[in-house]
């Protein structure tokens, strides 16, 4: 059940592996506390028309993790700086605005 949701803008596609990235998170996440793999969607998507701040550098990331409810705060925000962490060290030098967000779903159907 759990989504993670990588959000990128046009330029930063070109910088790094997204693949690998997105195969990173997605194995982070199935191993924490009460997360199964066989659950886990993964997906990204390039964003268009992306402007960060001043606009001098638009290179983002945004990785929004999705999970049903019951999980304890201090495990959202240990998965939070978790894949933070991970997507820190793959982006190495590149400026990139990254930004990680912790959502619950509402009522889900599978």
């Amino acid at each position: 059940m759990p989504h993670i949701i990588i959000e990128h803008d046009e330029k930063t596609k070109n910088e790094i592996d997204l693949s690998k990235l997105a195969k990173s998170l997605h194995l982070n996440l199935a191993s924490q506390d009460t997360i199964k793999l066989e659950a886990i969607k993964t997906r990204t998507v390039e964003l268009k028309n992306v402007i960060v701040g001043t606009g001098a550098s638009n290179r983002m990331i945004h990785i929004e993790v999705l999970l049903l409810e019951g999980r304890s705060q201090e495990l959202k925000e240990y998965i939070a700086q978790e894949l933070f962490n991970l997507t820190q060290i793959m982006l190495q030098d590149l400026e990139c605005a990254l930004t990680v967000n912790i959502a619950e779903l509402g009522v889900y159907k599978k």
